[in-house]
């Protein structure tokens, strides 16, 4: 009788053991279900002896069977903690995390695209503004030939020149040949930068280093004693790009013709000769007439006939001409279907028609 009352009694005992283990102590539990989870049997009678905690052999029997596994395998603990950290990249962000985002994108893009946008039309716009004469207005353009002479009482050419541009005075002689410099100097340099192209050139660069200056400019010519002055004076509304300067007199190039003819009756030097031989600023009155040679240029005006060519005219006779750069030269002469020239010591036919 009394072994049949203490049997139920340990039972009863047990049971409450056991679930109090199970309910406060899950960690010691652990080893257990995961041995159960691996197929591993264990006796419902060494459960009931042992309680909740798994023998300190058993916990080292499978840690030696997780580290005997064959290579490139993990164990089912393992593999559950991979899986995991994979799903814990998919979960939304945490406050925290998005405050250190949105930190990291202002730090290293601390302009949005409008302020980028916005910042860059600024800048073109300040470059435009700077790049611009402060006029806001470019200076017109000139091109110009001169007759000049050596003679004191001469007028004095003038150069007209604007900030960031640069202008090219040209020496020619009489016959077009081009007329070298032997030296030069400036009134002011620092108002003024002005140098040769080349050695031996008939050509100066002029270009302005202030926004207004006036000053001038002395040139020697080869085998001339009489020294050329120009005026240098700064201008924003037009500049000389060219300034091509006829010099009277024969340089050390002067263009000798191979045919010699008797002199001319006049050298003309006004400035009706001078449209002619630049082929501009002629006229609106003057007729363009036609020829059959592409070195000739005519037109009748006022009652004469003006030829442009570069070479050397021999009949008729003429009552003026005038000799540019290039060789170019214009003639005045009474009105004639033909005219005779010199071309490379051959005497040319021209035709001229209305």
């Amino acid at each position: 009788m009394a072994r049949t009352t203490v049997i139920p009694t340990l039972f009863a005992t047990f049971m409450a053991t056991a679930a109090f283990a199970q309910s406060s102590s899950p960690v010691m539990m652990e080893p257990v279900l995961q041995n159960q989870e691996a197929g591993d049997e264990t006796d419902d009678g060494a459960v009931a002896d042992e309680g909740a905690a798994a023998p300190p052999n058993t916990r080292a029997q499978s840690s030696q069977q997780e580290m005997t596994l064959p290579q490139g395998q993990t164990s089912a603990p393992q593999s559950r903690r991979l899986l995991n950290s994979l799903n814990d990249l998919d979960r939304p962000l945490s406050p925290e995390e998005i405050t250190a985002y949105g930190q990291s994108l202002r730090e290293q893009f601390p302009l949005n695209p409008d302020m980028i946008r916005d910042y860059r039309r600024r800048l073109n716009e300040s470059q435009r503004a700077a790049a611009a004469p402060p006029n806001g207005v470019r200076p017109e353009a000139l091109t110009q030939s001169l007759r000049v002479s050596l003679d004191t009482r001469g007028p004095t050419p003038q150069l007209e020149t604007s900030p960031g541009t640069v202008s090219i005075v040209s020496f020619f002689d009489q016959t077009g040949a081009p007329w070298p410099i032997a030296s030069f100097v400036v009134g002011r340099e620092d108002a003024f930068q002005v140098y040769a192209m080349q050695e031996g050139s008939n050509q100066l660069a002029v270009a302005p280093l202030v926004a207004h200056g006036y000053s001038n400019l002395a040139v020697s010519l080869v085998q001339e004693d009489q020294p050329l002055v120009i005026d240098l004076e700064t201008n924003e509304a037009r500049s000389h790009y060219r300034l091509d300067l006829s010099v009277g007199g024969r340089g050390p190039n002067a263009i000798i013709p191979a045919v010699q003819t008797r002199e001319p009756k006049q050298t003309a030097s006004d400035e009706l000769m001078m449209a002619f031989v630049q082929g501009s600023d002629i006229p609106k009155t003057a007729r363009k007439l036609s020829t059959d040679d592409s070195d000739v240029a005519a037109w009748h005006f006022n009652g004469n006939l003006y030829i442009r060519t570069n070479q050397t005219l021999m009949a008729p006779s003429w009552s003026a001409t005038l000799a540019g750069p290039g060789g170019i030269k214009a003639y005045r002469l009474r009105p004639a279907p033909v005219a005779l020239i010199s071309r490379n010591g051959q005497v040319t036919k021209v035709r001229i028609t209305q």
